[in-house]
């Protein structure tokens, strides 16, 4: 069971940078990005006052279609991803 907790789970953050991959729903093409959690999220407060993190990216790949992808992360404060929303996209 902790093989597949494990394989359909977000990563883990690895030092400063958070890896993740989406793949574009127009044209299927797999894009590699990266979260410095330590410098791009921002500091937000949610309806009782507790902190949490967000940190929102677009991505246009390389190739001939240039469809918007929109990933929008949100972590606690020992930087560890809560919630994660993607548009134009999947999460590979």
């Amino acid at each position: 069971m902790s093989f597949f907790k494990k394989l359909f789970s977000p990563p883990r953050p690895t030092g400063t940078l958070y890896p993740f991959s989406v793949k574009c729903k127009r044209c299927g093409e797999t894009i590699h990005a990266q979260v410095n959690v330590n410098n791009e999220p921002s500091l937000e407060l949610d309806e009782k006052g507790k902190p949490y993190y967000t940190c929102r990216k677009v991505l246009i790949g390389n190739g001939h279609c240039y469809q918007q992808i929109e990933v929008l992360f949100k972590f606690d404060e020992g930087r560890r991803v809560l919630d994660r929303k993607i548009s134009g996209g999947e999460f590979v």
